[in-house]
């Protein structure tokens, strides 16, 4: 069996007015354990929830990037900021959604991208639940890793007030639960993109890298 390890980040709660709480995320984060963790194991796959500072975030992806390992996931859920720049950043509670302040208060994305890059796995996934998560294509550092975004780069991601979870991981939940047998993420993002995609919510974006889609997210 390979080694694999998994990050799942999300951020519910928000000190800037600007910016919705969002309980889905928790949801989200708690869900997508459940549906995991049979097969990865707890001790290795990793949860935090509203985590206080990015640099939280990057030290335990660190940790879960260290040798030996075969595929590393992260996956975010949350809201998508931009930065002056047009970057990706991922919010964190304490994110500022002003000019000059969305980089240095949330948790860059490239930042996220530059630590799975350097790790020695053979498979290094990315899926991201915010708005503007198609932006994490233009990122450099992502070059050689394979992205799942719930929106393209301008589309902000979708909810519904009365729904447990977001659509695009509600979605996703969903077909892990009712699929018998292995789903791979080739397998999803077809899914996702003709389910989501005909109901009208935004379209999923996939970029695969070798046989990254071949990648047995659920077995």
């Amino acid at each position: 069996m390979p080694e694999v390890r998994a990050l799942l980040v999300g951020t519910s709660t928000y000190t800037d007015a600007k910016l919705t709480q969002l309980d889905w995320a928790a949801a989200n984060i708690t869900d997508l354990h459940d549906a995991l963790v049979d097969d990865l194991g707890t001790e290795n796959l990793h949860t935090l929830v509203d985590p206080p500072t990015a640099q939280l975030v990057l030290d335990l992806l660190t940790e879960c990037a260290s040798p030996p390992l075969d595929v590393l996931v992260f996956y975010y859920t949350g809201h998508g900021l931009r930065d002056d720049a047009e970057r990706l950043c991922l919010a964190l509670p304490g994110s500022v959604n002003d000019d000059g302040q969305v980089r240095r208060t949330s948790l860059p994305a490239d930042s996220v991208f530059e630590i799975i890059k350097q790790a020695k796995a053979t498979t290094k996934v990315v899926i991201l639940d915010c708005c503007y998560s198609g932006l994490a294509m233009d990122a450099p550092a992502a070059a050689d890793l394979h992205l799942l975004t719930a929106t393209h780069r301008s589309e902000l991601a979708e909810y519904r007030m009365e729904a447990r979870n977001t659509e695009f991981t509600g979605e996703l939940l969903e077909f892990l639960e009712k699929t018998a047998g292995p789903v791979d993420l080739g397998t999803l993002y077809r899914h996702l993109d003709e389910t989501l995609g005909g109901r009208g919510l935004p379209r999923p974006q996939q970029r695969c890298v070798n046989h990254s889609a071949d990648f047995v997210l659920r077995r």
